[in-house]
């Protein structure tokens, strides 16, 4: 399987789902274990792992196959179709609760508090072009998990152009790339990888070149390896410690802008899927969150906004104010809502999770797939270089 270039990364697949439900556990604010783990509290960070990730999988399914401006143009609707259908959904959701909050300000003759700032009217604009964290937009405020979707298409952009120039070309600019990017968040960030709406462009460059790298590499040394049962487990268990370690310590700080070479070690050792650990990864549960990862990731913070008002409303009718401890995290301080003993918290946490997943569920059936599929047969009618993608790699990327 390994020598096939048609080869599917189930484990990798997996690998994104579990850092999507990370990052999810990373919004909601329930002052229980779970939310208490530095590994949660720096979960923002796994945005950077799928940005490695993403670069590996295109790289891998797309760079020998973009040869000409058709291509690109095709390569360009197919990911076009992947990120946007469901992010225009999302976006047309929290406009809808704003038109709400906006109602019911006129109702009090106050509708000054919205549609302003982040939220002002052109920002709708900005979200649907997909350009809010290009840089010169702003910061806006409607499902804000979509900066990465806007700066990870764009990057898709610079990378169909690169490939026009053949491999040699990206071999010799993806390195440039990822060490432009990582100097400019270095240089201009304060609070290291974590930036979105300012240089987060930078940010995904430097990733998904990475990513670029690592696929490369894996091509020309790595690809045929066979490593055994024992060393390949041996390996991912290493990896999946030092990654966890690192994510878990690091905070805002500098060390941050190693996080696209740390996240490589993941996608380069589970890329040979040769283990045990990618064998359980490779089971139905981890097939399902990689179909999944998507639409975690982008449908968390609308369940986690529900999830974290519903204790304070159900307080307030009851007439039991709710409890909350102040969390002062790096760069992060909130504060949490307290529903009393730890278990009581986590398990509100594990619902709320839940509910992620089957939100996560529909919204993959009823808009991911059929706008994909969609989008996939239109692009890649005329184009034979790409008729065959869909089918073969469309769980993939």
């Amino acid at each position: 399987m390994n020598s096939r270039e048609g080869q599917r990364f189930i484990a990798l697949d997996a690998w994104r789902g579990i850092a999507a439900l990370l990052v999810a556990l990373y919004r909601l604010e329930a002052d229980g274990f779970l939310h208490g783990l530095q590994l949660i509290q720096n979960a923002w960070l796994f945005v950077d792992f799928f940005f490695v990730l993403s670069g590996f999988v295109i790289a891998h399914a797309y760079l020998d196959r973009i040869e000409s401006g058709s291509s690109v143009r095709v390569f360009v609707i197919r990911r076009f179709g992947r990120v946007w259908p469901l992010h225009a959904v999302l976006l047309f959701v929290f406009v809808f609760i704003e038109l709400a909050r906006f109602a019911f300000a006129v109702m009090k003759s106050d509708p000054s508090n919205t549609f302003v700032d982040g939220k002002a009217p052109i920002t709708i604009l900005w979200d649907l072009m997909l350009v809010q964290a290009i840089g010169f937009t702003g910061t806006t405020l409607w499902n804000t998990p979509a900066w990465s979707i806007s700066t990870e298409f764009w990057t898709y952009i610079v990378f169909a152009i690169l490939c026009l120039g053949g491999r040699k070309v990206v071999m010799l600019a993806a390195p440039a790339i990822v060490a432009s990017g990582l100097w400019v968040v270095g240089s201009f960030s304060p609070n290291g990888m974590d930036t979105t709406f300012q240089f987060g462009f930078a940010r995904c460059l430097a990733g998904f070149f990475t990513g670029v790298i690592v696929l490369m590499l894996w091509r020309r040394y790595f690809r045929t390896l066979v490593l055994g049962n024992d060393i390949a487990t041996l390996l991912e268990a290493a990896a999946i410690t030092i990654v966890g370690a690192f994510v878990a310590t690091v905070g805002r700080s500098q060390w941050t802008l190693l996080a696209p070479f740390m996240f490589s070690m993941i996608v380069l050792i589970f890329a040979f899927q040769q283990g045990r650990i990618s064998q359980a990864l490779a089971s139905g549960i981890g097939r399902l969150l990689g179909d999944l990862s998507y639409s975690i990731y982008m449908t968390a913070l609308l369940v986690s906004l529900a999830f974290n008002k519903a204790p304070v409303v159900i307080s307030t009718r009851i007439g039991q104010p709710v409890a909350t401890a102040p969390h002062i995290g790096a760069g992060n301080p909130h504060t949490n809502f307290d529903l009393g003993p730890t278990w009581l918290n986590d398990a509100y946490t594990l619902l709320y999770l839940a509910a992620v997943i089957v939100v996560s569920w529909v919204t993959f059936r009823c808009i991911e797939v059929p706008a994909r599929n969609w989008f996939n047969q239109n692009a890649s009618k005329a184009f034979w270089p790409f008729n065959n993608i869909a089918a073969r790699d469309k769980r993939l990327v």
